[in-house]
């Protein structure tokens, strides 16, 4: 049956699959805001309400100068994240012997992010700026390579913001946080350092899948293969992974402290920094691997609301949820502007590749 309807699925126009898929991913969005927003919780005063009820009745009483003072704050730690990441894609680029100016990755980049604003996961920027630096550098095969290690680099990132923050922010989890630790930290670490190995010892890898018994070999073999392919071009370059390794973990934990001040915008005192660095680690973690609502919309509130709900309140931990999306998605909005002032003749003012100058067209971007 599976099989039936996958088929079906794939013989479709590949528009309207895109139309499908895009509205699929919106009645979910909705359905998970409908659950969110209807959950019946209990007021200080005793009173048992809808949540929407709640955040209904507690978003008066927010302090405005409070709010904007921390929103901002918000978005500027979310910035640095933000950065981090744009000199990541420079490291990885550099790798692979391409190198772009970083004013042009940086409007590409905000772009990219732009156009994801209402894409699963992290799609929107990966294919923009794949697209953008194949194009300019003539080097697809390359740029692809760099798109997978930065995947890889993004796992390694958020499970590094988890064990970091983990010491001091596991108190959430009251009396099991000590369960959750011995059952957590080992599968963390374990993530890690397979994941350093597929980067710095590829072939170790590909080995114990040959030759050990591992559930899904074929799809992990794929994965690995491509992982392998890509890192070969870093073989010699250890230091240049390591530092993008570091810039990975800054992208992740500035965007989980960055709820720790949506939090604070709205007044919510109940949840020390860590606390809430190392909850949202869990939660950015959760809205990455979905790829059932649009940017994460609802994953994330439900994950916060489950996570920090008791700490700091139902309402607010929905809240600076949603704003901690918002804090960050406003700094990319003016992607737009970039998107719209580039001309169609735009190009960078140099591409390098392998330390040559490139000549590249505008409209075919081919050297």
């Amino acid at each position: 049956m599976i099989n039936k309807l996958k088929q079906v699925w794939s013989n479709l126009n590949p528009t309207l699959r895109s139309w499908l898929s895009t509205a699929v991913k919106a009645v979910i969005t909705v359905g998970a805001f409908y659950l969110l927003l209807s959950h019946q919780v209990t007021t200080d005063d005793g009173r048992s309400v809808t949540t929407f009820t709640a955040i209904r009745e507690f978003i008066p009483n927010i302090d405005m100068g409070n709010f904007w003072k921390f929103v901002a704050l918000a978005a500027g730690i979310k910035f640095i994240g933000i950065l981090a990441s744009m000199y990541r894609w420079v490291l990885l680029l550099k790798g692979q012997g391409i190198a772009l100016p970083f004013k042009h990755i940086f409007g590409s980049f905000l772009i990219g992010r732009f156009l994801g604003t209402f894409l699963p996961s992290t799609v929107g920027l990966d294919g923009y700026k794949l697209y953008d630096a194949a194009r300019f550098s003539n080097r697809t095969v390359e740029v692809t390579a760099a798109t997978v290690i930065e995947k890889v680099l993004g796992v390694l990132g958020i499970f590094f913001t988890f064990l970091v923050a983990m010491p001091l922010g596991i108190s959430i989890f009251g009396d099991n946080a000590f369960r959750v630790a011995a059952l957590t930290v080992p599968i963390a670490s374990a993530v890690l350092l397979l994941f350093f190995t597929m980067l710095f010892k590829p072939g170790l890898v590909q080995w114990m899948i040959e030759n050990f018994p591992i559930p899904a070999r074929d799809k992990i073999a794929d994965f690995v293969t491509r992982v392998s392919k890509a890192a070969a071009a870093y073989s010699d370059k250890r230091m240049l992974l390591l530092n993008a390794a570091f810039q990975s973990w800054i992208v992740h934990f500035t965007t989980a402290a960055m709820y720790f001040f949506t939090a604070l915008a709205v007044g919510a005192m109940g949840a020390s920094f860590w606390e809430v660095t190392f909850a949202s680690s869990i939660q950015i973690f959760a809205t990455v691997i979905s790829p059932f609502t649009i940017a994460g919309e609802g994953i994330r509130e439900i994950a916060q609301t489950y996570l920090l709900g008791e700490k700091m309140g139902t309402s607010e931990a929905i809240i600076s949820a949603a704003l901690g999306f918002w804090a960050a998605e406003a700094l990319t909005l003016t992607g737009a502007f970039f998107l719209w002032a580039r001309p169609k003749d735009y190009r960078p003012e140099w591409v390098l590749v392998d330390g040559e100058p490139v000549v590249v067209t505008a409209d075919s971007g081919q050297a």
